[in-house]
């Protein structure tokens, strides 16, 4: 059994530096907690920046000026090192034919075409399906996806239900799918210096412990409904004829100048804050009473796990599959970024402090489901399955 014996896994993703986004980080963590076990992990990529104990990072010839290309060639690599026998267990988390284990942490390929019109309208519709058409890449990474779904041998793993329900959809396929929902690792939630972070942090923000302050972690702006969360943020503090004492934290982007200035349209211009990336998100967390992260689609958002983990509830989206856990009661899911109401409806419930109050206590007892160490007991469960079938 993989739960037994020590493994030699390879973790396949095309891009290994975890401060790309939650792929990344998710793989580099997995990579983590199963060489802690003591099992012998190599992550095969294109490109890696990233180093870790116990972990060991291959990057595999795959030049060309195309990213189809070098995409091709990336595949056909590590197909080689599939041929060549080397590992008990190819875990890979892009489409790879032969692979033992498909895990899409980014979603299916149709779910994220799909999710690429759902946020557009009239002729920027009509401009995406045109690009769609163009994009050899991820008409490439499509087909070969197709391939993988289509052979049985393969074992698909889903982040989340959501996940899921998409290769039965788009695909057909039921069977030989299997949830391990997604996890995250963070600090203490009861470290000491969490209370100094957020009065630090508030203080930063100009602000005292009775003001309310929102917090949104986004890479890609756009896909994460940032737009429609400050236009919900400056509903909501309209509708408390600026009597509210509040604060909307944005952390992700360099130059966020377009978003600064549609919260200035919206004349909330000095209450909405821009922060760059930044490794201190946990001290942003910290300072934050409430989460919005209205995706157009997410898999399974980290950023959701990371402050149900912490206590701290939620707002986000149904096309974000880490709204399943927030049915615990940890926060409020509504049906589109463009719901501007139910989510400035949202932020108000969110302003009691007692109903917040019991919204954290929920959001507590789904932390433990959370772990990575949880994930990666399920995972050693899958690749059991996966060994005992060929």
């Amino acid at each position: 059994m993989a739960e037994d014996r020590k493994l030699k896994i390879a973790l396949v993703i095309e891009r290994m530096d975890p401060g790309l986004g939650g792929r990344e980080t998710s793989t580099g963590q997995i990579a983590c907690e199963l060489a802690r076990r003591g099992h012998q992990v190599t992550v095969l990529c294109q490109k890696g920046s990233w180093r870790a104990p116990g972990a060991a990072v291959r990057c595999l010839r795959s030049g060309g000026l195309l990213r189809v290309v070098r995409l091709k060639r990336f595949v056909a690599a590590v197909q080689q090192e599939i041929d060549g026998g080397a590992y008990d267990v190819i875990h890979s988390m892009l489409p790879v034919p032969g692979a033992d284990v498909y895990q899409p942490r980014g979603g299916t390929v149709p779910a994220q075409q799909a999710a690429s019109l759902r946020r557009r309208r009239g002729l920027g519709r009509l401009g995406r399906q045109l690009l769609e058409s163009l994009n050899l890449c991820r008409q490439h990474t499509a087909e070969l996806e197709r391939q993988v779904v289509a052979d049985s041998r393969t074992l698909c793993l889903a982040v989340s239900e959501m996940v899921a329900l998409e290769f039965d959809r788009y695909y057909g396929r039921a069977e030989g799918v299997r949830v391990i929902y997604n996890a995250v690792d963070v600090p203490d939630p009861d470290l000491p210096q969490r209370v100094q972070w957020r009065r630090q942090r508030r203080q930063e923000l100009g602000v005292g412990e009775e003001a309310l302050v929102f917090l949104t972690v986004a890479a890609n702006f756009e896909l994460k409904g940032v737009a429609e969360t400050i236009t919900a943020f400056a509903r909501w503090c309209h509708s408390h004829g600026r009597r509210m004492d509040a604060r909307l934290v944005i952390v992700g982007r360099e130059m966020p100048e377009g978003y600064m200035a549609r919260a200035g349209m919206h004349s909330v211009g000095s209450d909405v804050v821009f922060i760059p990336p930044t490794p201190e998100i946990f001290q942003w967390y910290a300072a934050a009473d409430a989460v919005v992260l209205l995706s157009w689609y997410d898999p399974c958002s980290r950023v959701v796990l990371e402050a149900t983990r912490w206590g701290i509830p939620s707002i986000t989206t149904v096309y974000n599959g880490a709204a399943e856990v927030l049915g615990y009661g940890g926060g409020m899911v509504v049906e589109s970024p463009r719901a501007v109401r139910a989510v400035a409806a949202a932020m108000d419930e969110l302003a009691d402090r007692r109903r917040r109050a019991v919204r954290a206590e929920a959001c507590r007892q789904a932390a433990g489901k959370l772990s990575t160490q949880r994930h990666v007991d399920e995972l050693l469960a899958a690749y059991a399955e996966v060994l005992e079938t060929s």
